[in-house]
């Protein structure tokens, strides 16, 4: 089926590294257009409503050169209303109320209780989708840190973590690592995508906080409490995803230079090859020490004007 997605608004390079995740997961996904604001996309429901930065999805039911041609779309039964976007603009503008009337929708347009909401989207041309999927951001929201029962202000927003976990090129019921869990965020939306989970830290106070967060949201997964290079895990790994520790250094984490070196030793011990470990720095030099990895990707997103992180994708070699 062909899609029309919008995006919410991010970095243009987290959505492309995201949507080449996503080929690269399901084949048969195909984009057949795409600019900052959206996408044509050939793929199943699922896993287009499953990006981060989707904010929208919509079934494509009929594109046309022009208008005049609305009148032969094959609508579901029931009422709608119609909303025009604009990924590109038109040679020429029409109104919402002109759109529908060239659909020859008479009767059946319903502000107040629709059935269903139909898009007149202008790409390259126009396109008649219908809504499928809308993002919650209220519910999103609701998984930010402050709303866990255990807090920590450093801690991913949801969106950038479900955009890690898609990264990962894991699939559902696939195992998923975090080694320097925190609170849980990234285990937390890797679990509502259907991964099993597994995560670690070496403060006790942590592992703690991200057990209270996994079961409030529903999420099996265990926790461990080591250090690092003492890590050892039972459960075969199929990707890792972690924000690394940075800053200066402290009794838990030690200097970051030898952290970095064990970490990546450690990543590289667990992980089998051709598995992906998906992890944010703030200096890429330090990926230096990352010798049995390749590195497929680097996303920089600014966080504030003194802070750049870059999400970096790792192939293990």
């Amino acid at each position: 089926m062909l899609f029309l997605v919008e995006f919410s608004g991010e970095s243009s390079d987290a959505v492309l590294a995201e949507l080449k995740a996503l080929t690269e997961i399901y084949t048969g996904t195909r984009i057949f257009w795409i600019n900052k604001k959206g996408a044509l996309i050939e793929g199943d429901l699922p896993n287009l409503s499953g990006m981060a930065f989707a904010r929208r999805v919509s079934e494509v039911v009929g594109s046309y050169d022009s208008i005049e041609r609305f009148s032969g779309t094959i609508l579901p039964e029931g009422n709608f209303y119609l909303r025009k976007v604009r990924l590109e603009d038109p040679t020429k503008d029409y109104t919402e109320g002109e759109l529908a009337d060239a659909l020859s929708a008479s009767g059946r347009v319903s502000f107040s209780n629709p059935d269903f909401i139909v898009l007149a989207a202008y790409a390259d041309k126009w396109y008649i989708s219908i809504v499928r999927y809308s993002r919650d951001t209220k519910k999103m929201n609701l998984r930010r840190s402050p709303m866990r029962p255990f807090f920590s202000p450093i801690s991913l927003h949801p969106k950038f973590a479900k955009f890690m976990v898609n990264l990962s090129r894991t699939h559902p019921g696939d195992t998923l690592l975090d080694p320097f869990c925190g609170t849980g965020g990234i285990l937390i939306e890797a679990g509502l995508a259907g991964r099993k989970v597994v995560g670690n830290d070496a403060s006790l106070v942590m592992v703690k906080g991200a057990r209270l967060n996994l079961k409030y949201f529903s999420i099996q997964g265990k926790i461990y409490n080591a250090k690092i290079h003492d890590l050892k895990v039972e459960e075969h790994i199929d990707g890792i995803v972690t924000d690394m520790p940075y800053g200066r250094s402290s009794p838990v984490i030690g200097d970051l230079v030898s952290l970095y070196k064990e970490s990546f030793a450690k990543f590289a011990e667990i992980l089998s090859p051709g598995r992906y470990c998906v992890i944010i720095v703030s200096d890429t030099g330090l990926l230096s020490y990352s010798t049995d990895f390749t590195i497929m990707d680097i996303v920089r997103i600014k966080v504030h004007n003194s802070l750049t992180r870059s999400y970096v994708v790792l192939r293990r070699n």
